[in-house]
């Protein structure tokens, strides 16, 4: 024990000195080919299982793929995975969420051992303002939130949210038909969501899916609720062949101004949407997604829909071009590439000069 004690002593004094040191790291290499995507899910079990609700898993997943496709490699971590379980020579280290080596930054593995790594902050939903400038890049699908961390000299750049025409597409299948659908999990002790309450108020009939809907929707109701989840690579059925697809955000999100992949997701697929209202889909979609902010409208909105199919399907329509034009995956990815090898570049230059 003593020896080991000594041992692990003199190794951790090894890399204080060698970060202390202005000679060059050669403990391992970094290869800025290689991206690490860091994802808020526990367990290694969790990527393999189909109906996993988490949508950052399903979003990793395509991001990943599309790096590979431009050439990288790029490869999807849980918290199991452990830093001497990483691939060490990851050049970008991508974070989904607010992870605790970016919750601080004091005499972590990072600054001792890693500071040649360029860490990525993707935020699609939003996180503390300590938690965003510690990394070296923030994409964030707030155009709000882009503007505010652009004065607090965060190095932020404005990246959406995106669907991906590999997985969401026009895939209509009578057997999935249905009048009103809505796919989302009810939060644990939180009021009931918002389009569900109004759905309920006014005798909308409509589809339910997802988790901890069991308290909510009880007695002649309880038929509403189809299914706790929908196999990811189902949805595009779903979507496509509802007649309407209702679309809610959560508060935090909608007063940060994001808008949620379901969105894009959706309208990949022509289904079309009807949502509670959001400035952010309003300035990209206009009235190709009505929105509603009472329930009166919302009651509205559906009998004149559903009795209007045409309508329907020219706003689905026009939806549909504007999320694959500026929306799908490969021109999120690239523009992401972009800014992560001009950063790149610059943080060697300047690495260099020193």
């Amino acid at each position: 024990m003593y020896r080991f004690i000594v041992g692990f002593i003199a190794f951790i004094g090894g890399l204080l000195c060698g970060y202390q040191s202005d000679t060059p790291k050669t403990a391992h290499q970094l290869d800025y080919k290689q991206i690490a995507i860091n994802i808020p899910i526990t367990q290694h079990a969790s990527l393999s299982d189909k109906t996993y609700a988490l949508g950052e898993k399903y979003l990793a997943e395509s991001l990943a793929a599309a790096f590979n496709q431009a050439g990288f490699t790029a490869k999807v971590y849980t918290q199991e995975d452990t830093l001497a379980e990483r691939n060490p020579s990851s050049g970008y280290e991508f974070y989904m969420r607010e992870f605790p080596e970016i919750q601080t930054f004091n005499f972590t593995y990072r600054e001792i051992y890693d500071s040649d790594r360029i860490s990525v902050l993707y935020e699609t939903i939003p996180y503390p303002l300590d938690v965003v400038k510690n990394v070296d890049i923030v994409f964030t699908g707030s155009l709000k939130r882009y503007h505010e961390f652009q004065k607090s000299g965060i190095n932020a750049h404005f990246v959406p949210q995106f669907t991906s025409s590999e997985n969401f597409y026009p895939a209509y299948d009578k057997k999935y038909q249905t009048d009103v659908l809505y796919i989302a999990n009810q939060w644990p002790d939180h009021p009931v969501r918002q389009t569900v309450q109004f759905a309920l108020d006014k005798g909308i009939k409509l589809d339910i899916y997802g988790n901890n809907w069991d308290n909510v929707l009880k007695d002649t109701n309880a038929a509403l609720w189809k299914a706790k989840q929908i196999p990811n690579n189902q949805l595009k059925y779903y979507y496509s062949s509802a007649k309407i697809v209702l679309n809610d955000m959560r508060k935090d999100m909608l007063d940060a101004d994001f808008i949620n992949n379901r969105v894009f997701d959706v309208t990949a697929c022509k289904g079309f949407l009807i949502s509670s209202y959001s400035p952010a889909i309003k300035e990209i979609y206009g009235d190709t997604i009505p929105m509603f902010q009472t329930a009166d409208e919302l009651k509205s909105l559906v009998d004149y829909y559903l009795a209007h199919p045409k309508e329907r399907q020219k706003k689905a329509e026009l939806a549909y071009q504007i999320t694959l034009n500026r929306f799908e995956r490969t021109k999120i990815v690239k523009e992401m590439l972009n800014i992560m090898e001009t950063y790149r570049r610059q943080h060697m230059e300047a690495h260099h000069e020193k």
